[in-house]
């Protein structure tokens, strides 16, 4: 890969390293909540892991011995922490003392490693903790300068495209959590209405609550986790992004609900989805608002494709919205109605990761060949009690061409069969 359109994964670790000076990198940390780590092992369980790598060389991964059948699945060179670097042992050396300890075990790590130079440190970790553990780190390396980075790091440009491998996994993702989507559908409108409320069998009103909890038995048949909370917001509630809807508020219909769904696999990659939906019937301006949203959707998606600036998406966005009279970030920074977001963004390890389609200061960044994105449009006027928002998640493949990773119906009203 030699344009300026390449791709940069795994693979090209060396590469990315070079590009900024390092000689080496070191990643710290448990693997759950760590997406840098879990991105070099996988979806396999460790805790207070080590890895490293110098320019050139191959992956070392310090475990613990009770992970060593996990750590033999990585392919990697693998160091048993417990037996080479026992933490009792620098505990009993250093006192009871645990910087000290840490201090001194990362020291013989790094002098383990034979790396030199300047190594970029990453990892997840607490931010005090972390603070206090390299800044007394630093002053007891001799030859070796420690480097941390900030905002476009290593890995958030590695893990910006996908490979094959990884849309594979991602499609089989989308199609877990449409399966689910659609057996929320079948929920819903195989309920009764009673005026203008959804009914149980006994006539109790169907919550937002009782959506949740089957909801929740769908995604455990799928093998699908909540990372944190679905947002499933009805009316005024649907008016904020992200306001996740209130457990006790009844379904009604013609009241917008935003049904906005990112569940994670146990691949650890995320999907990320949104349809609004009508029961039974939509009032005018919800059904006008909606209608020029999805339009806005095709218009973007007629010219996504490679090598398209990802700012000029959100300016399309901008230009369509405030031709309708819509306050949006360009003309209202900060604004509580209208279009309130940016258009989009990737999807992977975290459910928000680059590349972005905002037009933030510094955004550069082009579509390229294994980028995974979600598109997603929407209006917003809580005072009004309404909000609309259609999303797909969408990749470019390794050829980039166009891969629709949401397959799943654009309709806002539901007719109700109960």
């Amino acid at each position: 890969r030699s344009t300026s359109l390449e791709t940069h994964m795994l693979s090209d670790l060396d590469t990315l390293m070079s590009a900024r000076g390092l000689d080496g990198l070191l990643v710290m940390g448990d693997s759950s909540g760590n997406p840098v780590m879990q991105y070099l092992v996988g979806n396999i369980h460790f805790e207070r892991a080590v890895i490293y790598k110098p320019v050139g060389g191959d992956i070392t991964l310090i475990h613990g011995s009770m992970e060593r059948d996990n750590a033999a699945r990585t392919g990697y060179r693998l160091v048993d922490r417990d037996q080479v670097y026992n933490s009792y042992g620098y505990l009993q050396r250093h006192e009871g003392n645990q910087l000290d300890a840490a201090v001194h075990m990362m020291v013989d790590i790094l002098r383990d490693s034979g790396m030199q130079g300047t190594i970029g440190f990453y990892g997840m970790q607490d931010v005090g903790a972390g603070w206090t553990l390299l800044n007394n780190l630093a002053d007891r390396l001799d030859g070796i300068d420690i480097q941390g980075e900030f905002g476009q790091t290593l890995f958030t440009e590695a893990r910006a495209t996908k490979d094959n491998r990884e849309l594979a996994e991602l499609a089989e993702l989308g199609r877990r959590t449409c399966t689910v989507v659609h057996e929320v559908e079948d929920f819903l409108t195989g309920h009764a209405v009673a005026g203008d409320h959804v009914v149980k069998e006994d006539g109790t009103p169907l919550t937002i609550g009782d959506v949740r909890m089957f909801l929740r038995g769908r995604l455990q048949r799928q093998e699908l986790a909540e990372d944190h909370q679905t947002i499933f917001a009805q009316g005024a509630e649907a008016g904020v992004p992200h306001n996740a809807g209130t457990n006790s508020v009844r379904l009604r219909t013609g009241s917008p609900i935003i049904f906005d769904i990112f569940p994670k696999g146990r691949s650890g990659y995320f999907h990320d989805m949104t349809r609004t939906w009508c029961l039974g019937h939509a009032p005018d301006h919800v059904a006008e608002a909606w209608t020029a949203t999805k339009q806005l959707f095709d218009e973007v998606m007629a010219r996504f494709r490679v090598g398209e600036a990802c700012a000029s998406f959100q300016a399309q966005a901008c230009d369509f919205y405030e031709g309708l009279g819509h306050p949006t970030p360009r003309t209202h920074p900060g604004t509580h109605e209208g279009y309130v977001h940016s258009l989009g963004h990737g999807i992977g390890l975290d459910v928000h990761e680059g590349p972005n389609l905002s037009l933030a200061q510094g955004n550069t960044d082009v579509l390229r060949p294994g980028h995974v994105i979600t598109v997603e449009p929407g209006l917003y006027y809580p005072d009004r009690g309404w909000g609309v928002r259609h999303e797909d998640a969408v990749a470019l493949d390794e050829d980039g061409e166009l891969v629709w990773l949401t397959n799943y119906p654009a309709e806002l009203v539901l007719p109700m069969r109960g």
